[in-house]
């Protein structure tokens, strides 16, 4: 982006091209051309308002009153007129306490004082005043009603107060937004730093039923996303800098027009400003294993642990009223010991000794095997058993973040904001020999300046660059000799033991380097955006423009030779089922380009002052990736094309019909305003951006080989024969993935800080990502019309391999009850409980969205869409969260007395849930469809649950419920029929509070994470049998952990 000139020119050029294709484009180009020209703009507000209406004591409107909003901490002053039906409406402020002071000759001038604005809230602040002199004043004390009365929108704060106070593991802020309803964590990711870097390393969640990639992220209005466009977060998995947010709202469903960009959740944090007040701490939290509990899996005491997390925070006034600052830093180092399990060969099996058969071992495979340590664990009766060991993962974290607001004048305020996180851990792959290293670096730069034009009209304008950047290197290793075992001189290599991307829990564990390594995923977004705020009589509107250039750069080595192979006797004979490599004149390096362009229009009619309706209407484009050096390509019909297209637009635009109305209303119907009924509808698009739409257009440029049957260790890859070159290709006519979300709500204020919500959430989805294999082997059919797949099969298109094609023609449906209960801090006490019954079904994985060991990312059947329609991977049907803050008595007690009583509270989270569901799957291509990405599936036998659940560790499942199907032939066992381990986890912290002077304390902190020691075990191993038909000896059992056994930490803070 060189200039507004040229980003104007550029918008104008595509603009001109669309518009040949319908008159009304011409009203659209006008529009854009008039925004863009004018004030390039995005509308994603972390500031809050304050509206109401003033009358006199006999209940008549009051207009031309004079209103002063005053911030208590920073002494900041907004002043407005009421209009003639006696409404004022005050936007854009920043977040804190206020004092509302109204004046007009005839009238005592009133002040209403203690009015606390968090994220996104509109505080209504009604006034009665008296008859009176100016000079004479009444001043009340008194928050506005806790219910939400103006907006259509379900969402829920996190508040200072539970940022700063309860027990965070790692001290990663994202983490509350779970204690919101509808909001699910995703707990079936590798521990592996190349997945961690890959999908992105923040905290998986869905939000409503959608996918773990539909939400946005946003830090002072500006977008956070990585290039796997998920939670961010360092390489760690953590987001730090604690006490630099302020707090942050989680915005679950129907929001309004001025957020764009995706389809889920609206996770909005505000960064803490300084005030005329000079404030700071410091601060260490220390935890070792010599308090912590032992593990499940451990093998005597708990392995070596030591996490040391340090830091310190200023904020204050550089001039008095008019500038200030705020800045924090937080440093981590952890040395994790963890116990992991792997499967390996028994000591007979080395030998070519199986329960069922001898074969001969092959003197090439020995070097291999060898590799697999001896197990020391539980033996399974088919050949192999566990081997259990510890590793130790080192991990570096620091963060820093500066923030300087300035006043100019009364009229111009500007702020600027520069956050870094910079992050490095080691991670063991399957074997001790076998690590790699993650590496992370994000840099999030905010400038927000904000114009009063009038009292009826202001101005915000926001400039943005983030970078994210991750990188990973998975070839690491001990062994001397690993040069000497590659399949193909100078690359890296890895032996599996399953086939699929769901693979995982095999018959052996897997062994080598992670062959997909080095990988580097820098992303750079540039953000303009202006919002500009009209109060029109009944109407308070907003509208704005954004526009975003994305740099996705991208070097990702895909595959540097694998060997796959689908049971152990295969194993030991050297007769692996595939070998996967990149052709040697593949290119790397990728520079994707992409632009995004949003427009939007809200109005919130206040009809009067119990009903508020709200309309919006949001129009966003993005343009389809160019790479610069011309490396885009796509395969257009796989049916009969000979080659991938080069150089042209992988796929047709689907965002320039992307119109997204928005509709919701928010009554009040008794006149306590302690009541309210609020509902909307709305459709909102999830963008084709970051490596969704990148990753398929690279594909002709690696060439990932997939050989057949190959020679062990070293095949050729001289003349390779037709058809053996895989794809990665997307639909030409991919369509924007579509969520059409609607809810009704009732919420009511009791108890002055009780507030209890009940809400109905759901959602329709249309076009979301299904991926199928679009070359399979050609079909034959028996009499009854069962698809059959001979072998050996020859795939439908012979120029090509297997070709993974995305496509959007998956359908998904979500319906929640949601109840809270919450109360606001008062009495010394906090509390919140949530509780969510839903359902998610869907009949596709959302294709990479989740990326995990329980769902495969391709549809089973990939002309039948209806055979994978069962349950979301996201569903849980029951999720319960409480979370409480009680400050105890004591704080007249005196000398000894209260240095030992007083100061002392409680802090809890408690969290409760079922499990996810996953599929039982059969680790080799039993059907013989020539399926590279889906696992086949079992069938179940007549009579049994398709959830046969037996609930032990040894054995989830029963894998007696289901039976091999006849070779070349479809299961019909349905998709995620099982449902795994649920979630029971009791955080504490105690803390006691030491108080030198007003303004001098010292905390002394006691936390406990899983303070029950409950443990919470992962997924189950879903792979049910042999190549010979034989139940696997490990299907069922489970050989991990959700959560950390029972964790201890110590902390001391110093706050001035």
């Amino acid at each position: 982006m060189n200039s507004k000139r040229e980003t104007t020119g550029f918008f104008s050029q595509q603009i001109r091209r669309f518009a040949v294709k319908a008159q009304w484009m011409r009203f659209l180009y006008s529009f854009f051309a008039v925004l863009v020209a004018g004030s390039l703009a995005m509308g994603q507000s972390t500031t809050a308002t304050i509206l109401g209406t003033i009358r006199d004591q006999t209940g008549a409107v009051l207009p031309g009153v004079s209103v002063q909003v005053i911030n208590q901490e920073t002494g900041r002053i907004r002043n407005t007129v009421t209009d003639a039906r006696g409404r004022y409406r005050v936007p854009a402020l920043e977040l804190g306490s206020y004092t509302v002071q109204s004046s007009i000759s005839g009238f005592r001038t009133l002040s209403r004082s203690g009015i606390v604005l968090t994220v996104g809230s509109e505080a209504v602040v009604d006034l009665a005043m008296e008859v009176g002199q100016v000079a004479e004043s009444v001043t009340v004390t008194g928050e506005a009603p806790l219910v939400e009365t103006t907006n259509a929108q379900v969402s829920g704060l996190v508040g200072e107060r539970q940022i700063r106070d309860l027990p965070l593991n790692g001290r990663s802020y994202d983490q509350l937004a779970f204690l919101q309803p509808g909001v699910v964590r995703y707990t079936s990711f590798s521990p592996a730093t190349s997945t961690r870097v890959f999908n992105g390393a923040g905290t998986k969640m869905s939000v409503s039923g959608t996918p773990t990639d539909f939400n946005s992220f946003l830090l002072d209005g500006t977008d956070l996303h990585d290039t796997a466009n998920f939670t961010p977060g360092s390489v760690g998995g953590n987001n730090l800098g604690v006490d630099s947010i302020q707090e942050f709202r989680v915005l679950t469903q129907n929001y309004s027009a001025e957020y764009g960009r995706s389809g889920g959740g609206i996770i909005s944090a505000a960064t803490r400003a300084g005030t005329n007040s000079l404030r700071g701490g410091v601060f260490e939290f220390l935890r070792n294993n010599a308090v912590d509990a032992r593990q499940f899996f451990d093998q005597g005491d708990a392995p070596p642990f030591r996490r040391n997390q340090f830091g310190a925070f200023a904020g204050g006034p550089i001039i008095r009223d008019r500038t200030f600052f705020f800045a924090n830093y937080e440093g981590l180092r952890e040395r994790l010991a963890l116990t992991r399990i792997s499967t390996v060969p028994t000591p007979d099996a080395r030998r070519g000794i199986l329960p069922n058969q001898t074969v001969t071992v092959n003197p090439v495979v020995q070097p291999y095997l060898d590799l697999l340590q001896q197990p020391n664990g539980k033996n399974f009766g088919d050949g192999t058993a566990e081997f259990l060991w510890t590793y130790s993962q080192p991990t570096r974290e620091d963060f820093g973040s500066l923030r300087i607001d300035h006043q100019f004048s009364d009229r111009f305020f500007l702020f600027g904001r520069l956050t870094v996180q910079d992050a490095e851990m080691i991670v063991p792959r399957s074997f001790p020999m076998f690590y790699e290293a993650g590496r992370s670096r994000n840099v999030f730069t905010t400038l927000e300046q904000k114009a009063i034009i009038s009292a009826q009209t202001l101005n915000v304008a926001r400039f943005a660059f983030n970078r994210t950047q991750g990188a990973d290197d998975g070839g690491l290793t001990t062994i001397s000799n690993y040069d000497a075992l590659t399949f193909v001189p100078g690359h890296r290599w890895n032996i599996r033991f399953t086939q699929g991307t769901g693979a995982g829990g095999g018959a052996l564990t897997e062994i080598g380097s992670q062959a997909s390594q080095p990988t580097r995923f820098p992303q750079n977004i540039y953000q303009i955006s202006d919002d500009v705020y009209l109060n029109r009589g009944l109407h308070a509107m907003k509208l704005g423009v954004n526009l975003e250039r994305i740099q996705n750069n991208m070097y990702e080595n895909t595959q540097d030779g694998s060997h796959s192979f689908s049971d152990l006797p295969r194993f030991l004979l050297g007769r692996p089922n595939q070998f996967t490599v990149n052709s040697l004149d593949s290119v790397n390096g990728f520079g994707y380009r992409q632009w995004l362009l949003g427009v939007y229009f809200q109005d919130d009619l206040r009809l009067r002052p119990s009903l508020t309706l709200n309309f919006g209407l949001r129009y966003e484009i993005i343009t389809v990736p160019t790479e610069v050096h011309g490396w885009v390509s796509n395969i257009r019909n796989v049916r009969t094309d000979t080659a991938p297209t080069i150089g042209e637009a992988p796929y047709n635009n689907p965002s320039l019909g992307n119109w997204a109305p928005r509709v919701g209303f928010a009554w009040s119907p008794f006149a306590d305003k302690r009541t309210a009924v609020r509902g909307g509808v709305g459709i909102y698009h999830n963008q084709w951006m970051g490596k969704l739409a990148v990753t398929a257009p690279e594909s002709a440029f690696k060439k990932q080989v997939n050989l057949q049957n190959p020679l062990f260790p070293m095949p050729s890859l001289d003349n390779l024969p037709a058809g053996s070159i895989s794809y990665l290709t997307v639909d030409p006519d991919v369509l924007t993935p579509t969520v059409y979300q609607f809810n009704l709500t009732v919420e009511r204020q009791f108890l002055t800080d009780f507030v209890f919500t009940a809400g109905y959430v759901g959602h329709h989805g249309l076009h979301w990502l299904r991926a199928i294999e679009a070359n399979p082997n050609v079909a034959q059919y028996l009499p009854n019309g069962t698809p059959f797949f001979p072998t050996p099969s020859v795939r439908v298109n012979r120029n090509f391999g297997g070709v993974e094609q995305i496509g959007t023609d998956a359908i998904s449906n979500y319906h929640a009850l949601q109840l809270r209960l919450a109360k606001n801090y008062a009495h010394r006490v906090q509390l919140a409980a949530n509780y969510t019954f839903s359902k998610g079904i869907n009949d596709g994985s959302m294709w990479r969205s989740a990326q995990t060991l329980s769902t495969a990312t391709g549809t089973h059947i990939p002309d039948q869409r209806s055979s994978d329609r069962s349950l979301s991977p996201y569903h849980q049907s029951s999720v319960f969260t409480f979370n409480t803050n009680v400050r105890f008595p004591g704080d007249s007690l005196t000398g000894w007395t209260g240095a030992l009583g007083k100061g002392w509270e409680a802090n809890s989270i408690l969290t409760a849930t079922t499990g996810l569901p996953f599929s039982v799957a059969i680790p080799f291509n039993n059907s013989s469809n020539g399926d590279r990405q889906a696992p086949d599936r079992p069938n179940l036998v007549a009579g049994r649950s398709n959830n046969p659940i037996v609930g032990k560790v040894e054995r989830w499942f029963d894998p007696t419920a289901f039976s091999l199907p006849t070779r070349g032939t479809y299961g019909n066992l349905g998709r995620d029929t099982v449902i795994a381990p649920g979630i029971i986890g009791l955080d504490f912290s105690l803390v006691k509070n030491f108080q030198f002077t007003e303004r001098n304390t010292l905390a002394f902190r006691a936390e406990f994470f899983n303070i029950l020691n409950h443990a919470n075990f992962g997924l189950p191993n879903r792979f049910a049998f042999t190549s010979s038909g034989a139940i696997a000896g490990n299907a069922g059992s489970i050989q991990s952990l959700n959560t950390s056994a029972r964790q201890i930490q110590f902390g001391l803070r110093y706050s001035f």
